[in-house]
């Protein structure tokens, strides 16, 4: 029988997987590793995503394509923190959005909504 995998049990097969690779080149790719090593418990792509992120285990490198609709959202796409709104003033003194950050994993959007489509997991870990 299949059981999600505890938090210090992710972080632990991160631990020994950036130890051995430097670079792993998408998530689905990763999400294969840790479940080879944890064997009879299971966890999802997203959730090892934000484990690596909150842990600092990885750096994120996060490849995006430009949308039609434009930014809503107040929470990240990638490790679902806080957005920060970068805002200018114009030559009429008004202030304008230009840009959407995340401080913690480095998300980046302008007014248009950037999806995030791979990710590439640089080791932190020395």
């Amino acid at each position: 029988m299949r059981r999600f995998a505890g938090e210090y049990d992710v972080v632990e097969a991160l631990k020994k997987i950036f130890r051995e690779h430097k670079v792993i080149v998408s998530q689905k790719r990763l999400k294969e590793i840790v479940s080879r090593i944890l064997e009879d418990e299971k966890v999802g792509e997203r959730r090892l995503r934000i484990i690596a992120i909150n842990n600092r285990i990885a750096r994120l490198k996060i490849f995006t394509r430009e949308s039609k609709k434009m930014f809503s959202s107040d929470r990240c796409p990638v490790c679902n923190s806080r957005i920060y709104i970068v805002k200018s003033r114009d030559i009429w003194g008004e202030n304008s959005k230009i840009e959407y950050i995340c401080r913690k994993c480095g998300y980046r959007s302008g007014i248009r909504k950037r999806i995030p489509t791979k990710y590439v997991f640089y080791s932190r870990i020395k």
